[in-house]
């Protein structure tokens, strides 16, 4: 390329951070809610010949939360599957990098870094334990409290600072945000209408079922035939119960189901929209940069506030697309000259985390990344 790569640290490190990562920043051990090339979850649940039927609305979340959610606590597998390691290693270099940018600023400037993501997944918060052993920064996820630990928005404007024994000196200690627009299996609801964060050491049990009937093989069923649904599952009466029991503790998982609804709960859907917010805050900053990665730009409201912040002149937007093909998704979704869309020149190619932490980082190679702008 005979240009600078507009995204490299370089470049950014003296600007307003902001980082919006979705399901694909995990998905090398978390699966994506898609489950054929037309069908994801949400397809599955907001159909019309699904919904209301309470059982067959029963089957698929237990499939989601077996399949996917489960794995969203990050408790380590024994044995340890490498795709695990390798996504908690790629996320403990991203925070490890972050921190090092962030330290780059000037004594004048907020050494704060924001990072926004629809993920409910514990990797950003299992990472950061083991960056904290290399790096001395602040990981906010915006609750205070010692044996009650509430979350607050106010709490991601907070600043840290470090002087010496005998106050000799000041200086700033850089701040990562995380802020999760959809919630987090580490969110429980108290009787007092707040949040309280709570990190679990065990991962709930999976839920089993006599019913041999695989979700893959139901969304085929779902795609090719016009079969009733639950004549097709052929539920046992036991299996019907150990689903709607399940359903009582699913429902208390404080995430947004994929369904076209958000937080059932109150308390939620405000902090879900006081997030948004700040989004939109951080994004009228004047010499602002955000960064997108693994997001479909699919929650009308995220992409909503980001489409109205590029009003802002100072603004800079960088999509960081997977594939020649999202790129396109992304593009029919969101198009405007203002961004810059990163993706793969060769159709064979992608872009993985890793890969997205070089391009930002470390990477002086250009070999393969195109963008437009």
């Amino acid at each position: 390329m005979d240009k600078e790569f507009p995204c490299r640290a370089s470049n950014i490190y003296d600007k307003n951070i902001n980082f919006l990562f979705g399901s694909g920043a995990s998905a090398t051990y978390i699966p994506t809610l898609w489950l054929d090339k037309d069908t994801t979850y949400e397809t599955l649940l907001s159909h019309s010949d699904i919904k209301g039927k309470t059982d067959v609305e029963n089957y698929i979340l237990s499939a989601y939360y077996n399949n996917i959610i489960h794995k969203t606590f990050c408790i380590e597998p024994k044995p340890t599957p490498k795709k695990f390691s390798k996504t908690l290693q790629d996320y403990n270099r991203f925070l490890y990098e972050l921190v090092s940018l962030l330290e780059r600023k000037g004594s004048n400037q907020i050494k704060r870094g924001n990072i926004f993501t629809t993920n409910y997944d514990l990797f950003f918060e299992t990472a950061a334990d083991i960056a904290l052993n290399k790096k001395s920064f602040y990981f906010n996820d915006g609750a205070l409290g010692f044996r009650e630990r509430s979350l607050n928005i106010s709490n991601f404007h907070l600043s840290h600072w470090h002087q010496g024994t005998h106050d000799l000196y000041k200086q700033e200690i850089p701040t990562v945000n995380i802020i999760k627009m959809h919630g987090s299996v580490s969110w429980n609801k108290n009787n007092e209408q707040k949040i309280n964060i709570d990190y679990p050491k065990f991962a709930p049990e999976k839920t089993k079922l006599e019913c041999s009937i695989d979700i893959n093989d139901f969304t085929k069923n779902f795609n090719d035939t016009d079969e009733d649904l639950s004549d097709y599952l052929d539920l046992s009466k036991k299996d019907i119960d150990s689903l709607a029991d399940f359903r009582v503790d699913y429902d208390r998982l404080a995430i947004v189901s994929p369904t076209k609804e958000k937080f059932s709960e109150t308390v939620f859907q405000q902090h879900y929209y006081q997030s948004l917010r700040l989004l939109s805050y951080e994004l009228e900053k004047p010499q602002t940069v955000l960064i997108c990665f693994g997001f479909s730009f699919q929650d009308e409201h995220i992409l909503e506030i980001i489409k109205r912040s590029l009003s802002n002149p100072t603004l800079k937007v960088f999509i960081f697309c997977y594939s020649k093909d999202s790129r396109r998704s992304i593009n029919e979704t969101i198009n405007d000259s203002r961004i810059t869309y990163i993706y793969p020149k060769i159709d064979a190619h992608n872009i993985s985390f890793d890969t997205f932490i070089d391009r930002i980082f470390t990477s002086d190679n250009g070999d393969w990344i195109s963008w437009t702008d």
